[in-house]
């Protein structure tokens, strides 16, 4: 449930700020009129979002057996790969994302093309719930049914009311707040969620006979926090808990810290050239 929570707050602010600085830009400029472009976008937006969720279901369930562990490992690779990819961009590039936001929308005005403030907004909305789907998607299959259904949905509309009220205090005066704290935070949390996921797909792979587990079993810690019980499953949602890991499912967690870390430098000296 933390988990789902973490990932819905942190998709969703991301996805309620870029909203909240194109409305306020337009209403500085003296173009609210326009607004409503933006809430087009919005909601196509949220409703090819919920298609995508819908057809990534459809899919799952053409597979069966062998050919469902790997689909499921590629999922959550693919959930990996791209949630990776997210925190180190906005580690990078948060500063420059409210002008980038507002050159654009300029442009659309300057051009006469007001649509364009609408796709400025699916965009934007759009990215954070396909990476959304993705993540709850990889979440799901690390944790399986450790929790409850509905206490699923509670933290995800949790997340989504506390990231839209966060958003709506920032450009109600508190615009001052700085941000970046909070996503390099969370970005941290969801670092050691992914590499549970990296850890849960090396195990789809080795379920399907495809990689060696190396070592069954490198410990098993099971008798002191059950992953089917409320503390581990909460440490498994978090760090990616496992009490009875492979030597694969270890290295492939522990390796891929020092990775994202590389990974982090290379981008900076990238920057600074």
């Amino acid at each position: 449930m933390f988990g789902i929570f973490l990932i819905t707050w942190r998709e969703a602010l991301e996805a309620a700020l870029i909203v909240g600085i194109l409305l306020t830009y337009l209403k500085k400029i003296g173009e609210a009129k326009n607004f409503r472009y933006i809430y087009y976008g919005v909601i196509l937006a949220i409703l090819a979002s919920l298609l995508f969720a819908y057809f990534s279901n459809a899919v799952s369930l053409l597979f069966q057996g062998s050919r469902e562990e790997i689909f499921h490992a590629a999922i959550l690779f693919l959930a990996v790969g791209v949630l990776t990819y997210m925190v180190v961009w906005m580690h990078h590039n948060a500063r420059e994302l409210k002008g980038e936001l507002q050159q654009k929308a300029d442009e659309a005005l300057a051009k006469n093309k007001v649509w364009a403030l609408a796709s400025l907004a699916f965009i934007g909305v759009f990215r954070e719930g396909v990476e959304t789907v993705l993540f709850l998607w990889g979440l799901l299959l690390d944790n399986g049914d450790l929790v409850s259904y509905y206490a699923n949905i509670a933290g995800g509309f949790a997340g989504i009311g506390l990231a839209v009220f966060m958003a709506w205090l920032f450009f109600k005066g508190f615009g001052h707040i700085d941000l970046r704290i909070f996503f390099r935070i969370t970005g941290v949390l969801l670092l050691f969620i992914a590499a549970g996921m990296l850890s849960t797909g090396v195990g789809k792979l080795i379920a399907a006979d495809i990689l060696p587990p190396i070592i069954d079993h490198v410990w098993n810690t099971s008798w002191l926090i059950d992953e089917h019980k409320i503390v581990g499953s909460v440490l498994s949602g978090i760090l990616g808990y496992k009490a009875r890991p492979s030597l694969m499912e270890m290295l492939s967690y522990f390796l891929y810290f020092p990775a994202v870390i590389i990974w982090l430098k290379s981008q900076r000296h990238d920057l600074a050239q």
